[in-house]
């Protein structure tokens, strides 16, 4: 199942104004597939504090332990999605 992930937040919450939470945040996103999960297409607009990823996973329970450790860094908005 494809799933577009929204990764969104403000510029008082980003990460490159938080050095200590910047590692956390990177090797998380890194590790996905870690629980399964395959990245498709990882995508970032950094004047907006907004990336998309395209994930690939059997069960949203595997998005969900993925990406529990950063979970308070921001909003997560996670679609369910199709290719045509």
């Amino acid at each position: 199942m494809l799933f577009m992930v929204k990764l969104t937040h403000d510029y008082t919450t980003c990460q490159a104004h938080h050095p200590e939470k910047f590692p956390l945040f990177r090797d998380t996103l890194a590790q996905v597939s870690d629980h399964g999960i395959k990245v498709h297409g990882s995508y970032s607009n950094r004047l907006e504090h907004t990336s998309f990823m395209i994930l690939e996973a059997d069960t949203f329970e595997q998005l969900d332990a993925a990406f529990d450790p950063i979970l308070e860094m921001g909003n997560f908005d996670v679609t369910p999605v199709v290719k045509r």
